[in-house]
């Protein structure tokens, strides 16, 4: 059992342009941005920490930060 379609592949094509014209049209576009979270390194180990925290010792090499 074949579907007999009606349109021509012209019609189609066409129809098709435009289904993924709207789509391109209409997808949000999004933009890379920075995280913003600023950060102290271990001098020891280079282990990243929040620059907003009162850590005295890196949690993995036990060295003293300050």
């Amino acid at each position: 059992m074949q579907e007999n379609n009606k349109q021509n592949p012209k019609e189609e094509k066409n129809l098709l342009d435009d289904i993924l014209a709207n789509a391109l049209s209409s997808t949000k576009k999004h933009e890379e941005i920075n995280a913003g979270l600023e950060t102290k390194k271990c001098k020891s180990c280079g282990a990243a920490r929040p620059e907003d925290t009162d850590l005295k010792y890196c949690d993995f090499c036990g060295d003293q930060f300050y």
